[in-house]
């Protein structure tokens, strides 16, 4: 089997998995259009890549941070207007930090309506250490890079 037929297998595998935790999180039941996405990643090609993607199915409000400690800020003053991001797709590796310690920030700096917010996980890396540590720190979805459109569509909504 290919390893882009892998990926997209595994993706089916953690949607099914990942959709039974995300009832009650602020992307459950909400159109696309309603939804406050936050995407970080260090490549300005994942970035508008993935962009591209939630356009394509329906979003319209968008934001993008280059690092976990600028989505960290983003996140923050958010909550400092008494709202907060719905869906936050983050990738695992970063330089400065990671996902998974971004992750683990959200959780320590206890930042206001988080625990709400459905928190997808990118990978390279698959495998199943870097799954279960992520669900760990929150992570609804933990999908394969090269993210294909149906998997991310699906883990959104």
């Amino acid at each position: 089997m290919n390893t882009a037929r892998q990926s997209n297998s595994q993706n089916d595998i953690e949607i099914a998995d990942g959709l039974q935790r995300c009832k009650g999180d602020n992307a459950h039941r909400k159109a696309n259009d309603q939804k406050r996405f936050l995407i970080v990643d260090d490549s300005i090609e994942v970035r508008f890549s993935i962009r591209r993607m939630l356009r394509s199915a329906g979003a319209t409000h968008v934001d993008v941070a280059e690092n976990g400690e600028a989505a960290l800020q983003m996140m923050t003053q958010m909550a400092r207007k008494q709202s907060s991001y719905d869906v936050i797709i983050l990738d695992y590796m970063m330089p400065t930090m990671s996902g998974i310690e971004t992750l683990y920030e959200i959780k320590r700096r206890n930042i206001k309506n988080s625990d709400q917010t459905r928190k997808i996980m990118l990978t390279g890396f698959y495998d199943q250490d870097v799954v279960r540590e992520a669900k760990s720190v929150g992570a609804a979805f933990v999908l394969c890079k090269p993210c294909d459109a149906a998997s991310l569509t699906a883990a959104i909504s």
